[in-house]
């Protein structure tokens, strides 16, 4: 016996409200037909051909149709809907589960939206021969600090920026790899061609800014590593 799961859409303005709710079937009815191969086969009977259903084309099918009554009773909660079981019940325990995966996916889209937009200004950066001030330089943390405000760069406020979007589920990005390339990126070197275009009266700041932040990646980087060495 096969299960199905409901979600049952409200009447819309101006009408009256059914007496009953409308479904909408999570599953198909996949009810199989058993045939006996030992059974003495009529003439002309096609019904009990050996020859294998499409199994493989009728599971895609299948599972494609799953994904759009999965994704219909998301955007229904999303709305602030409820979702019902078979009985035209509140499915509350179902509900739940997708408002809290609705938060998690919104949590994700701002942890890789706050990566994105840093990697996309350091690389328009570096692109770009433009003189610079202090708020101009991407620095990594939630936060953008101020110039008079060095000390918010803290191994705390560092490491959160850095790592929080390798919680993200799609994420294939190791610590290890994001330490060592914000390494490369903050590095002296590398920096000092930065701090060549910054503003007379912000190059102090940057300058110490920049030690802090390569002093903790430093930091983060000896941690990882003793880390490891401990496994």
């Amino acid at each position: 016996m096969s299960t199905k799961g409901y979600f049952a859409f409200p009447p819309t303005p101006g009408t009256s409200r059914p007496s009953y709710p409308t479904f909408i079937p999570q599953s198909l009815n996949t009810k199989e037909t058993f045939v006996d191969k030992n059974a003495p086969r009529e003439e002309g009977d096609e019904t009990r051909s050996e020859k294998p259903p499409h199994n493989e084309e009728r599971i895609n099918r299948l599972h494609k149709e799953r994904e759009l009554i999965e994704m219909s009773e998301m955007e229904w909660v999303r709305g602030g809907g409820v979702l019902r079981d078979a009985q035209g019940r509140r499915d509350k325990a179902r509900t739940e589960r997708i408002r809290a995966e609705l938060k998690l996916q919104e949590e994700e889209k701002i942890k890789m939206g706050r990566w994105k937009k840093y990697d996309d200004r350091w690389k328009a950066l570096v692109a770009s021969d433009q003189t610079l001030a202090f708020a101009d330089i991407p620095w990594p943390l939630r936060t953008a600090p101020s110039s008079s405000d060095t000390d918010a760069f803290t191994l705390p406020a560092i490491s959160e920026f850095l790592f929080e979007s390798l919680s993200v589920r799609s994420n294939t990005v190791t610590k290890k790899s994001r330490i060592r390339s914000s390494i490369l990126r903050w590095h002296p070197d590398k920096s000092s061609l930065v701090v060549g275009r910054v503003v007379a009266e912000d190059v102090d700041a940057v300058r110490e800014g920049i030690h802090a932040v390569f002093h903790c990646l430093k930091r983060l980087q000896d941690d990882e590593r003793d880390n490891n060495n401990t496994l």
